[in-house]
């Protein structure tokens, strides 16, 4: 059978996230404290009253052009709502685009390490990937020779998962000599809301003919179980993805809730504020127990535990079975070197600390 199917199809591998909540809640007994999954420490605005609301629309279809949706979106980035595409999260944006801009053997460059659907979607659209190492800096040394034999680049900012934020000028640059050399520039700026907005470069994207611009309301707002995103493009290519897309992937009760959302930017800066906190208290505390957390500018940390001497799948097991689930990095390429931890309230980043002292001091 295997030979009648796609062949990108048949050699996917499995792309592995965190957030695996209800598994672990099977093998406890018990909901454990989740900091694998990157999600707003202030949780999301009340959206009780609305969904009893719409409920009693339950019986419709949704409106499959997203007019609300897409003037919403319009204007928290300040674009026109033509230029933008909704989604059902940010991993059906990737694979429209995806299947979009590649065609079966296209190159697709993806920086590492880094989000995983990149490299995955690209695949099973048919295309080849190329991993490239980030520099110094934060972006991929890239000559115009390697710009020219690709297709596609990827690019997170901030980056998941090193928590770096690059800047609004350094991005632009690398916008600008994709949008020289004929290259579609996929900017995931899922965490951005979460981090310093003021660097997005979604406000260009309407004006380029190669880059799209991804915003996530399942990171920003706290509502991983509704999955809602957009992207920001120029009005032909939005105009291609939204026909491309599955008809009603957003459901109705999502749909409305992202035009609420988008207005409830009050609660993005208290996040703001809570998250710059909490970094304060975190990464010292880790550094006290002996790892080495990298510098971030959003809600999670990527963390070295070499000096701890036990491999990331072991420190996260024992973390698990004391109720709190940290992120095994290992499928980011980084070995068993690495765990990432989520930014949570104070309390819960308590809880954090004590349990990994305790996971650490473990001997078995």
């Amino acid at each position: 059978m295997k030979n009648r199917l796609r062949k990108s199809f048949v050699n996917a591998a499995e792309c592995k996230h965190g957030g695996k909540v209800q598994e672990a809640k099977r093998r406890l007994g018990a909901e454990p404290l989740d900091f694998s999954a990157n999600i707003n420490p202030l949780g999301s605005p009340p959206l009780e009253e609305l969904v009893s609301r719409e409920l009693k629309q339950i019986g419709h279809y949704p409106d499959s052009s997203y007019q609300g949706f897409r003037r919403a979106a319009a204007r928290f980035v300040q674009v026109d709502p033509v230029c933008i595409v909704p989604g059902n999260g940010s991993s059906e944006l990737i694979r429209i685009f995806a299947e979009a801009v590649l065609e079966e053997g296209d190159l697709a460059m993806i920086p590492t390490p880094t989000f995983g659907e990149y490299e995955n979607q690209s695949q099973l659209a048919g295309g080849r990937t190329e991993r490239l190492a980030i520099g110094e800096d934060g972006l991929p040394p890239l000559r115009d020779s390697d710009l020219h034999r690709a297709k596609a680049l990827f690019l997170c900012n901030p980056n998941n998962p090193t928590g770096r934020l690059l800047s609004q000028n350094q991005v632009h640059d690398l916008a600008d000599r994709c949008e020289e050399a004929e290259v579609f520039l996929l900017v995931d700026e899922a965490f951005i809301e979460l981090s310093r907005p003021e660097e997005s470069i979604a406000q260009l994207a309407p004006s380029r003919e190669y880059l799209f611009v991804m915003r996530s309301l399942t990171k920003s707002f706290g509502v991983p179980g509704m999955r809602l995103g957009f992207g920001v493009t120029n009005p032909l290519l939005a105009g291609i993805m939204n026909r491309a897309k599955i008809p009603w992937s957003i459901g109705s009760i999502a749909a409305a809730a992202a035009e609420y959302l988008l207005g409830c930017e009050d609660h993005l800066t208290r996040s703001r504020e809570l998250i710059a906190e909490e970094l304060n208290y975190l990464i010292p505390s880790l550094k006290n127990l002996g790892l080495d957390p990298l510098p971030s500018q959003v809600n999670f940390i990527l963390v070295n535990i070499e000096s701890a001497g036990l491999g990331s799948d072991v420190l996260a097991e024992r973390t698990m079975a004391r109720g709190v689930l940290v992120r095994d990095c290992q499928s980011f390429g980084l070995e068993k070197s690495y765990i990432r931890v989520a930014v949570r309230g104070h309390e819960d980043n308590e809880r954090l600390i004590d349990v990994l002292e305790r996971a650490l001091r473990c001997k078995d």
